[in-house]
């Protein structure tokens, strides 16, 4: 019996859905359910009952849980314990990333990195998509984070063959209106119905941008815009002090902001209609073998994710 077959019940039982465990897992649905037929087998009995749409555990598979639980855990905990029993050494994770830390939870991996791996030392590179997916073809970096959009950037397949891509958050395009806008109490907005209005975006030449920039040209028109920076405060306190709108993104707007924008609310997120999306990938070189600290951050960013996708739905409505 393999007994990382485990941790898998442990995450089918919470999402009751073959896709969705498996997807956190990052493992085929076929390999899941052979792992947990494997399991049953060895148990001797069924641990779940399975309906056209979901799966539900069954009276065995109830009493199973918690000791599943805790072996995930003690695996776990054995899997850190030999880590830093074997790699004392001080070693050096070089990361290139978009400037997401804080809105994709990403600080949280990297803290837990430090309390699981306490002689490795962190570099972070901040740099737009274009230029981190080269730092990581260049050997700059071991992992990059990045924003990836097929239907509205070009990309190199040759280069895209050379890496591997582990999706981490998925976004929408939104429009961030001020209180008074006439299209505020709208469910959603199709870009063409702000071709008269003004934009604040996200920093010239970056991906974000040329995706808004191309997007409003399907949509019939040229974005008029007056306002272009990388920080998101100053974008939307453009927003809320100017006749302006901006167009971000879902998790933009998930981090506690710093600036008082008093006892009225500052702006209006609505959802662009069709929508568009962009998935932020974790991304490493595909023949290159990943160092342990590598292996290790990229293991807490699964956890990371995992953790997010049971606390909200996995889609932007």
């Amino acid at each position: 019996m393999d007994i990382s077959y485990f941790r898998e019940f442990v995450m089918l039982a919470e999402t009751q859905n073959f896709w969705a465990a498996a997807d956190r897992l990052f493992i085929s649905q076929s390999s899941l359910s052979k792992h947990i037929k494997s399991l049953e087998s060895s148990l001797g009995a069924p641990l779940f009952e399975r309906t056209s749409r979901r799966v539900e555990l069954s009276e065995f598979g109830r009493a199973m849980l918690p000791y599943a639980q805790s072996i995930a855990k003690l695996q776990y905990d054995c899997e850190t314990a030999a880590f830093n029993f074997l790699h004392q050494e001080n070693t050096t994770l070089e990361i290139a990333m978009i400037p997401i830390l804080a809105h994709y939870n990403i600080t949280e991996a990297l803290l837990q990195l430090k309390k699981t791996c306490p002689t490795v030392q962190v570099n972070i590179q901040e740099a737009d998509t274009l230029q981190v997916r080269e730092k990581l073809l260049n050997r700059e970096c071991e992992i990059a984070i990045y924003r990836d959009s097929p239907a509205y950037l070009e990309h190199d397949p040759d280069k895209e063959q050379k890496l591997e891509k582990l999706p981490y958050a998925r976004d929408r395009l939104i429009a961030v209106l001020p209180p008074g806008h006439p299209l505020s109490d709208a469910s959603s907005v199709e870009l063409s119905q702000l071709s008269e209005d003004c934009f604040a975006l996200l920093q010239r030449g970056s991906l974000p941008y040329e995706l808004c920039q191309r997007a409003c040209r399907e949509a019939g028109f040229t974005p008029n815009v007056i306002f272009a920076s990388h920080n998101l405060e100053s974008i939307l306190d453009t927003v809320r002090k100017g006749d302006c709108v901006a167009l971000l993104f879902t998790n933009h707007l998930n981090f506690p902001h710093h600036i008082d924008f008093g006892s009225q609310p500052p702006f209006v997120a609505i959802p662009v209609s069709p929508p568009i999306y962009t998935t932020v990938c974790l991304s490493y070189r595909k023949n290159d073998p990943l160092s342990s600290a590598a292996v290790c951050f990229i293991k807490l960013c699964k956890q990371v994710r995992a953790g997010l996708m049971n606390g909200a739905e996995e889609d932007v409505t």
